[in-house]
């Protein structure tokens, strides 16, 4: 990795995150006396050093070397996927800036945050799972978690209106177009509209989830269907009173509190290759 900064006459302080929190205490660091963040890691990493300048205030650009298992934001930014070629792209690379959300007034999120099915199908790729198959085993954790899902009674809030559903998936989506844009999991969603994407599902079986992730993200054949909602808002929050139904936030697991977030225009600042188009 420092052989590609080398090659491009750059030599770079190097921090090493080693447990949850790191990325931030980090990048709170290092603003002080560096005018640009690399983060050699994934999306949950990048979003905590992004957490980390917002803290102090700094407005570094963040650059993104790619060592997650989906990299939705390096893709979303045509960033390549090798860290050493994403160091050569992002030499002398000028910032971009997209939208973030802010989670429960304090972490920055870049992707998004969701109750259920979304967080389960991370639950059970983790560990030896998520080594050997990479981000085919989001497939495969996926479809175990559809064979049964958990519905959960769910109260979502957006801009002060209030929608009430039984779901098996909730998500407020900033990124709501992973994969390169192959999958639409939003209707419409931009990094840079200022707005947030809500989505809501009621997955009863894995024929359900399959029509929804099938019609709807992959072949976008959008139509009215009482198993799913769209909204979007600059402030929403979801909760729900059942135990055990599982949260997370940009591909980390996270404590089931009520989830609320507001988004934040144009506060991600992000290199992006030159050139390069935004997904």
């Amino acid at each position: 990795m420092l052989r590609a900064f080398s090659e491009v006459g750059t030599s770079p302080t190097v921090e090493h995150t080693r447990c949850p929190g790191d990325g931030s205490r980090a990048a709170r660091e290092l603003a002080v006396a560096h005018d640009r963040l690399l983060v050699l890691g994934g999306d949950g990493t990048v979003m905590e050093a992004a957490t980390g300048l917002a803290d102090v205030g700094a407005d570094l650009p963040i650059g993104i070397l790619p060592a997650g298992t989906g990299n939705q934001l390096a893709r979303a930014l045509s960033i390549p996927l090798s860290p050493a070629r994403a160091a050569a792209a992002l030499h002398g690379a000028t910032g971009r800036r997209i939208d973030a959300a802010v989670l429960n007034n304090r972490r920055r999120v870049g992707i998004g945050a969701g109750l259920g099915l979304d967080a389960a199908m991370i639950a059970g790729a983790r560990g030896g799972l998520k080594r050997a198959l990479g981000p085919a085993s989001y497939v495969v954790s996926a479809t175990s978690a559809a064979l049964s899902p958990v519905r959960f009674p769910l109260r979502a809030v957006v801009d002060g209106r209030v929608i009430e559903r039984t779901a098996s998936v909730a998500m407020v989506l900033n990124l709501g177009r992973l994969f390169d844009g192959l999958l639409e999991v939003a209707p419409g969603a931009s990094l840079t509209d200022g707005l947030l994407d809500l989505v809501i599902v009621d997955a009863r079986n894995l024929l359900d989830a399959l029509t929804f992730s099938v019609a709807e993200i992959l072949l976008r054949r959008r139509h009215a269907d009482a198993r799913w909602t769209f909204a979007q808002g600059r402030e929403i929050s979801l909760q729900t009173d059942q135990a055990g139904v599982l949260a997370q936030a940009d591909g980390d697991l996270i404590e089931p509190t009520p989830l609320a977030l507001r988004v934040e225009p144009q506060a991600l600042h992000l290199l992006m290759p030159t050139g390069a188009r935004l997904v």
